[in-house]
């Protein structure tokens, strides 16, 4: 049993050190308290805890990248002090992950793209309703010109009043 508290405590150290959201949860297993006693001190000494929102996608692509590349340069130094050939499963797996990574990049890229576009187009139709805009209130001032300025009683005599 402790055993098995002392791998989840070095398991939520890893997570804090990589970059993960320090939820009270997690930092309650890193030094192995109860969370329950640990949100109520930070609650009763007015703690600002964070809302565990976690990196963002661009974020945690940039930590997965970091930790390939230096993933590949340990192996690579590994490989020029032992005069050793690589690991070939090693190799296998570290070119496996960078095409996986280099894949997300490209979707990742192609969402952005996306966004871009979708926000140039928008911006173009705003462009397009505000002249629309201007056009209306200007036929509009044009026809209550000619209205004040024409024959408006005439109008009016037409339909039959006087």
């Amino acid at each position: 049993m402790a055993a098995g508290k002392a791998e989840a405590a070095w398991a939520a150290r890893r997570a804090l050190v990589e970059g993960a959201a320090a939820t009270l949860d997690l930092v309650a297993a890193a030094c192995g308290l109860n969370a329950r006693a640990l949100g109520e001190r930070a609650a009763r000494e007015g703690w600002r805890v964070a809302d565990g929102a976690g990196p963002t996608r661009a974020e945690r692509i940039a930590r997965v990248h970091d930790r390939l590349l230096d993933r590949i340069e340990r192996e690579q130094l590994r490989g020029e002090n032992d005069d050793a050939p690589l690991d070939k499963a090693g190799v296998a797996e570290l070119a496996a992950t960078a095409r996986i990574l280099a894949k997300i990049s490209e979707i990742t890229r192609d969402e952005d793209g996306a966004k871009e576009k979708q926000l140039e187009r928008d911006a173009d139709i705003a462009a397009i309703l505000d002249r629309l805009d201007r056009q209306i209130v200007d036929l509009a001032r044009h026809l209550a010109a000619e209205m004040a300025g024409g024959d408006v009683h005439g109008a009016g005599a037409a339909a039959g009043e006087p």
